[in-house]
């Protein structure tokens, strides 16, 4: 059975087109064995390589700031 939109007049039986998410990081076996890392997007535009960026930039400057106004205070 095969079910039309009236309004649009597209196909629901083929409309169950899931889109699947393209892996961060991908593996290749060599023939010698060896194995090829490769990263298919920029570390900056995923979820995981902004987390890290800011935590990076949260240690080498917030964090020594932090110190030195805690230090200031308890002379």
């Amino acid at each position: 059975i095969i079910y039309t939109d009236l309004l649009r007049g597209v196909n629901m039986a083929n409309n169950n087109n899931k889109k699947e998410r393209e892996h961060v990081i991908t593996t290749k076996h060599k023939l010698d064995n060896s194995i090829e890392v490769q990263v298919k997007k920029s570390p900056g535009k995923t979820l995981t390589g902004k987390i890290v960026a800011w935590l990076i930039i949260a240690g080498t400057v917030l964090v020594p700031l932090a110190g030195l106004i805690y230090l200031l205070f308890q002379l």
